[in-house]
């Protein structure tokens, strides 16, 4: 298994960079929304619809994963794939050449079309071509190199967008190069053709009810509790009387260079771990964060923090992505990973609304990251409380994952 793995390396290497364009949509675009604003000004109704070129594709990215999964599984991983990167690299770019704000917010809504179809076919390709601790490793590095090139084109963004804004969306062209790539490198497995043309009937390719709420209880927490630093943190920076957006631009810079990274590392030396103590680990390690956040003093301290508390939303995401490509029955991968990150963005959705409600209850942002850890701590015990059903629920997606083929052997060193 582990020789007929090796010999996708190439392979694994190109779908290093998919994750990559998810994280380019709100990136690229966040240190230019201030000229948005500037220049759309005069528009009708800019001031929502300016933040809406924002947070557009996360939203159609949770609404369209489920199809798009489906799609991968139907017609195959790298179709959806190679098809999506070019698609993104055309519409992302497109607002180059827009002047109105309703025609870039059009291209931003195809743009998140775009990355549902990248995410889950990456991840069903994923699934296709390792198994076991080979799978593991791929996602874990998925995860170290997305920060650090994230990192890389923050600094070309604001290279590029010193001469005219709308130069920051060629950037988005950058798919081009990896579509390329995919399209020479990746392959259909034999398998999967199978699978896309003699696919199972409608009623087979359902997630069951225990496994959707074994997925959920894992995604909103796990999606809340990462996301509420980005939400927060200037928040937090100006009670303390920091109001330069540098501070915060440092503080997250460090977080992702050195957190998630650390997460991700931290995955690979707990692979023999069940599944649930590597989440609630993972949790464990975000809710000191939080934690630390609250009662900081020091920006030394906060800076502490934040990477602690992405260092734990790395292990998440590894352990967690891991789980949903080793429950999933054998030819379901794409509606597994579709549905997962349906639930995951629509959590990033509401943390903005949970976080400002609890605002209102403790009286200051530094107050709501305490109780927020205090929460995350509470809920990463009723997880470790709660495996007996977790692992009820992933022994019941096997043997499902069973009645058509052979189950995967991916995170067999889990369980």
């Amino acid at each position: 298994m582990t020789d007929s793995s090796s010999r996708h390396t190439p392979q694994g290497i190109v779908l290093l960079f998919v994750p990559v364009f998810i994280m380019l949509g709100p990136v690229l675009i966040s240190p230019i929304i201030g000229s948005l604003f500037q220049q759309f000004a005069g528009e009708p109704y800019a001031n929502v619809l300016v933040p809406l070129l924002l947070t557009a594709p996360a939203l159609c990215l949770a609404l369209c994963s489920p199809v798009a999964g489906f799609l991968a599984n139907r017609i195959g991983g790298k179709r959806v794939l190679v098809f999506s990167l070019a698609f993104y690299g055309v519409v992302g770019a497109a607002p180059m050449f827009v002047s109105s704000l309703h025609g870039m917010l059009f291209f931003r809504i195809l743009l998140g079309v775009a990355e549902a179809g990248i995410i889950t076919g990456g991840m069903v390709l994923t699934a296709s071509y390792f198994r076991g601790d080979e799978r593991q490793k791929w996602i874990a590095w998925q995860n170290v190199a997305l920060p650090l090139i994230g990192a890389a084109l923050l600094y070309a963004v604001g290279v590029v967008s010193q001469t005219n804004w709308q130069n920051t969306f060629g950037l988005y062209g950058l798919s081009l190069i990896i579509f390329i790539a995919a399209a020479f490198v990746l392959f259909e497995p034999e398998k999967q053709q199978a699978e896309s043309t003699n696919h199972a009937p409608e009623s087979k390719v359902r997630i069951p009810v225990t496994t959707m709420l074994l997925l959920a209880a894992i995604a909103i927490p796990g999606s809340l509790s990462f996301y509420a630093v980005p939400v927060k943190l200037s928040f937090i920076l100006r009670e303390m009387g920091e109001t330069s957006p540098a501070g915060v631009g440092e503080l997250m810079s460090m977080g992702l260079i050195f957190g998630s990274p650390a997460g991700a590392l931290l995955a690979r030396l707990v692979k023999h771990w069940r599944f649930s103590y590597g989440l609630v680990c993972a949790m464990l390690l975000m809710a000191l964060g939080l934690i630390m956040l609250g009662i900081a003093e020091s920006k030394t301290m906060m800076m502490a923090a934040v990477i602690i508390q992405q260092a734990g939303g790395g292990l998440m995401l590894v352990v967690a992505l891991t789980l949903v490509l080793h429950i999933a029955p054998k030819g379901q991968s794409g509606i597994y990973s579709g549905y997962w990150w349906l639930v995951y963005t629509l959590a990033n959705f509401a943390t903005p609304l949970i976080l400002t409600a609890l605002d209102v209850l403790t009286g200051s942002s530094a107050a709501t990251m305490l109780t927020f850890g205090v929460i995350v701590a509470a809920v990463s015990g009723w997880l470790l409380f709660a495996r007996p059903l977790a692992t009820r629920m992933v022994s019941a997606s096997e043997t499902n994952s069973a009645t058509g083929a052979n189950t995967s052997a991916a995170g067999a060193g889990h369980e």
